[in-house]
């Protein structure tokens, strides 16, 4: 619901400024074939040196580019086990113990933990504790540096190690292409303040830059963001980084782009995919869609798909369809989340697993074939 991080890495290691020798006119009009022989090659030397210097640093930022990449590429995975949370690898392996009150997901290095004092802390992918937070509630994922923190009702966002934004907002979401959703509530009464819920933007100095203009906003993606503006008809559309409309609220309800797509609703329960154009490139036919995610997005179907008795599928239940529209893995989940690093978070109670003693609700994991690689044991 909310998370971030923010490397604050800027690219531009070096700053070579190449100053073009120009001959003047006397030397151009009159040239000196011998005399200047020495110095046309050192000219003729310095270029190479700086194209040089150039492509070394091309590469040191590709390779710096890739290491940040990979290190993002946080391919842990939440278990529970006799009520403790801990963390697995892709093959399913204990990486980390099933030590923790609670946990959140690994992003950029770091995840959220509640540890057994009762704390909430700050881990790195070893299970080392890189901070602990004493008299917050709740923190969530890191993304861009950040993650929103919670204390009794209001929100911020503190980076690895301090407050950065401070406790003040009603609701608050995860930084993605350097803003954050963040809401205010007004009124004196809480049913005034559920009904005057307004939402914006702001940077990561915490200053608003689109201001509180509407009664739905999800985050930014690829350039576009999916928001309900203050206005009766109630329905949905898509602003640039401005605030101006790019695609006209039209929608009775949407998802984010990813991957070029975005799961949008004509009208209750179809549910298709639009490009940037607004053209469906899926066609409206699902109870609900999920965003793309590694060539995959999860599908809710209620209802008869295709026009052969093969295509009828259980109702209720969801599944994943590739970018073209096909169902990859059919329909039989109860519950589910995106695909991460070639895994994702399915709930079915036909396996039995899922409910743990508590009666709680836990997960577990398949990869993009539908074969479960990890799931909860009694």
């Amino acid at each position: 619901m909310f998370y971030n991080e923010y490397y604050g890495q800027d690219n531009n290691y070096y700053n070579f400024q190449e100053q073009e020798l120009v001959l003047n006119k006397k030397e151009r009009s009159n040239p000196k074939p011998l005399d200047n022989v020495a110095s046309k090659g050192k000219t003729h030397e310095y270029r190479i040196y700086i194209l040089l210097m150039l492509v070394i640093v091309f590469f040191i930022n590709m390779v710096s580019n890739n290491v940040s990449a990979s290190s993002g590429n946080d391919n842990l995975y939440v278990i529970k086990q006799e009520g403790k949370y801990g963390y697995i690898d892709r093959d399913g392996k204990v990486v980390i113990k099933p030590i923790y009150l609670k946990a959140k997901d690994f992003a950029e290095g770091v995840a959220p933990v509640v540890t057994p004092d009762g704390n909430w802390s700050i881990i790195n992918r070893a299970g080392e504790v890189i901070s602990t937070w004493k008299d917050v509630d709740e923190i969530d994922e890191f993304s861009e540096g950040l993650a929103v923190v919670r204390k009794v009702v209001k929100y911020g966002y503190i980076d690895k190690r301090q407050l950065v934004i401070p406790i003040k907002f009603d609701n608050a979401e995860a930084f993605s292409e350097g803003l954050a959703v963040v809401g205010i509530r007004e009124g004196s009464t809480l049913i005034e303040k559920v009904h005057n819920a307004k939402y914006g933007y702001i940077d990561k100095k915490g200053n608003l830059v689109i201001d509180y203009r509407f009664l739905r906003a999800k985050n930014f993606k690829e350039g576009l963001a999916s928001v309900q503006p203050l206005t009766e008809n109630y329905k949905c559309g898509f602003i640039n980084k401005t605030g101006q409309f790019v695609i006209e609220p039209i929608y009775i309800t949407e998802g984010e782009f990813s991957e070029g797509l975005a799961p949008v609703a004509l009208s209750s329960e179809k549910w298709g995919f639009i490009d940037k154009q607004k053209n469906f490139i899926i066609r409206p036919q699902y109870s609900w869609a999920g965003n793309f995610s590694e060539g995959v997005a999860f599908v809710l179907v209620k209802e008869k798909i295709g026009p052969s008795r093969s295509n009828v599928v259980k109702n209720g239940q969801y599944g994943y369809i590739d970018k073209s529209g096909k169902m990859i893995i059919e329909p039989r989940f109860n519950y589910v989340s995106d695909f991460r690093n070639g895994l994702a978070r399915v709930y079915d109670r036909r396996l039995g697993y899922g409910i743990d003693k508590d009666k709680d609700i836990s997960w577990g994991y398949i990869d993009k074939n539908g074969n479960i690689k990890w799931q909860l044991t009694k």
